[in-house]
C-alpha cells in the first residue's frame, strides 16, 4: 500500500510503499547481497570475486545515476576532482610498480554514493524503519547460525565462498567449520571469547558472513541508537539493546569499548569533540609509528586489539617514501592495518584532503554534526587495526544514515495544520 505524503489543496502526493523506495532497496542490496552470493555458491557453486565486485559496480553506480540529478554543481566539482587524483594515483602506481589497482575509488565512491542517498531520503522515519528491519535480520540469523552451525552452514558455507574468492586459504578453513576463519575462538586462546565467555567461542557473523563485520555493525547501530536518542530527547532503548546483542554475539571487543568512548565523545561541547575527530587520524598514526616498539616488550601479535595494533604498525614502519605518498604499491599485504591500506591507495595528501572534506561537511542541524564527528571516530580509530570501513556490508548504512540526518527532514503530526485541513492529517515537514 502507498502511504500519503503531502497534502496540498486538492492533490494528493502519493509515495512509494517503504519496501520499494529507492533508499530502502539500494540499503538492503548492499547489505545483503555478499550474504545472497554465498548461498548461490553454497548450493550452485562457482561464485568468485569477479560476481562481488561486478555487484557492488552495479550497485553503487545506480545509487550515483539516482543521486545525480540532487548534486549540486560545486559538489559535482570536488567529486569530479576526487576521482581524477585517485585515478592519477592508481597511473603512478601501475608505471613504478605495475598492475594497475582503482580498487580506493571504489572506496571513496562508496561514502559518497550513499551520503547522497541519504540527503534524498524522505524523512527520518523511513532511516529507522531501515535500521530496524535490517537489524532484526541480523538477530534473527544470529541466532539461528548460533543454535544451529551446522545447519547455518550447509545453506552458508562462508568458507568455500571467501576460498572460490581467493580471499581465505584451505588450511584457515580447516579451522574454522566452514565459518569464517575468525568465527571460532581458537582453544586454548588467552582470554577466549572476550564478552560473556559462558557463550562459548563461536562468534556470530550473521549474514555480515565475517564477525568483524557484525560487530562494525553493531557499532553502526549503535551511533544510530544515540543520535536518535539525542534528537528526541527520549532514549532508544529496543536499539541500544539490538547493538549490545549483535556486538556480544559478534564478540567484537572492539565494538564494546568503542560503544563506550563514544558516549564520551557525544557529550563532549561540539567544539572540542570535533577538535579531537580532526586529530584522530594524526595521533592514530603517530600512535602506530611509536607504540608498538613499546608494546612489543611486553604483548605478541594476536587477534586482540593489543596485538593488532602492533602488526598494523610493523606493516606502517615497512613504508617508503614513495608508498606513504600512494605512488608505489607495498610488495607486502596491507589489509591488516587500515592506515597501511588507506596510504597505499589515497597516499598521506589524500587522505589529508579527504579528512578535511568530511570534516567541513555542513548540516541543518546539530545532530548532523554529531553523526558525523561519531561517523569518523568511527573510521579514524577502526583503521588502526583493519581496513573493514570500507566494506559496503556496513558503510552503505553509516553514510545513509549520515547524509539522512543532514537533511533532517521529520514527520510531523498533528503540527499547525493549514485551513480547513482535518484533525490527524499527516504533513510532511520537508
Amino acid at each position: 500500500m502507498s502511504a500519503v505524503g503531502v497534502t496540498s489543496g486538492r492533490h494528493i502526493v502519493a509515495r512509494r510503499s517503504f519496501w520499494l523506495q529507492p533508499q530502502t532497496l539500494a540499503i538492503f542490496v548492499a547489505t545483503l547481497f555478499n550474504a545472497a552470493l554465498c548461498f548461490v555458491n553454497t548450493m550452485a557453486g562457482g561464485v568468485g570475486n569477479s560476481a562481488v565486485i561486478g555487484c557492488e559496480v552495479i550497485l553503487i553506480v545506480a545509487v550515483l545515476i539516482y543521486v545525480f540529478p540532487t548534486i549540486t554543481y560545486p559538489r559535482f566539482l570536488a567529486i569530479g576532482a576526487a576521482i581524477l587524483f585517485l585515478t592519477a594515483l592508481a597511473g603512478a602506481r601501475a608505471v613504478i610498480s605495475g598492475g594497475i589497482d582503482v580498487k580506493p575509488v571504489r572506496d571513496l565512491l562508496i561514502p559518497i554514493a550513499f551520503f547522497l542517498l541519504g540527503v534524498a531520503a524522505p524523512d527520518l522515519r523511513q532511516a529507522d524503519r531501515i535500521v530496524r528491519a535490517i537489524v532484526a535480520i541480523v538477530i534473527a540469523v544470529g541466532v539461528f547460525e548460533y543454535l544451529f552451525p551446522e545447519v547455518f552452514t550447509r545453506i552458508f558455507n562462508v568458507a568455500g565462498f571467501y576460498i572460490e574468492r581467493g580471499a581465505m586459504a584451505l588450511t584457515q578453513a580447516q579451522q574454522s567449520s566452514d565459518l569464517f576463519v575468525s568465527g571460532m575462538r581458537p582453544e586454548g586462546a588467552a582470554g577466549g571469547r572476550g564478552l560473556f565467555p559462558f557463550l562459548g567461542n563461536h562468534r556470530v557473523s550473521s549474514i555480515f558472513l565475517e564477525p568483524i563485520s557484525a560487530g562494525n555493525f553493531g557499532i553502526v547501530v549503535f551511533i544510530w541508537a544515540l543520535t536518535r536518542s539525542l534528537m528526541e530527547r527520549r532514549i532508544f532503548w529496543g536499539l541500544f539493546v539490538c547493538a549490545g546483542i549483535i556486538i556480544v554475539m559478534a564478540d567484537s571487543r572492539f565494538g564494546a569499548n568503542f560503544c563506550a568512548l563514544m558516549l564520551v565523545l557525544a557529550f563532549l561541547p561540539p567544539a572540542i569533540r570535533k577538535l579531537v575527530v580532526v586529530m584522530l587520524p594524526v595521533l592514530a598514526i603517530l600512535g602506530l609509528l611509536l607504540l608498538p616498539d613499546v608494546l612489543s616488550n611486553y604483548f605478541r601479535i594476536d587477534n586482540g586489539f593489543i596485538g593488532r595494533i602492533i602488526l598494523s604498525g610493523s606493516i606502517l614502519d615497512k613504508f617508503t617514501t614513495l608508498q606513504w605518498l600512494g605512488l608505489s604499491t607495498p610488495e607486502f599485504v596491507t589489509s591488516d592495518s587500515g592506515y597501511a591500506y588507506t596510504l597505499a591507495g589515497f597516499g598521506i595528501v589524500g587522505i589529508g584532503l579527504f579528512w578535511t572534506a568530511l570534516m567541513l561537511l555542513k548540516g541543518r542541524n546539530g545532530s548532523f554534526y554529531l553523526i558525523r564527528d561519531l561517523g569518523a571516530a568511527y573510521f579514524a580509530i577502526l583503521l588502526c587495526i583493519s581496513n573493514s570501513p570500507f566494506t559496503i556490508k556496513t558503510g552503505a548504512l553509516l553514510w545513509f544514515l549520515i547524509g539522512a540526518v543532514s537533511q533532517n527532514r521529520r514527520i510531523l503530526v498533528k503540527a499547525a495544520l493549514p485551513t480547513g485541513k482535518r484533525p490527524g492529517t499527516r504533513v510532511t515537514s520537508m
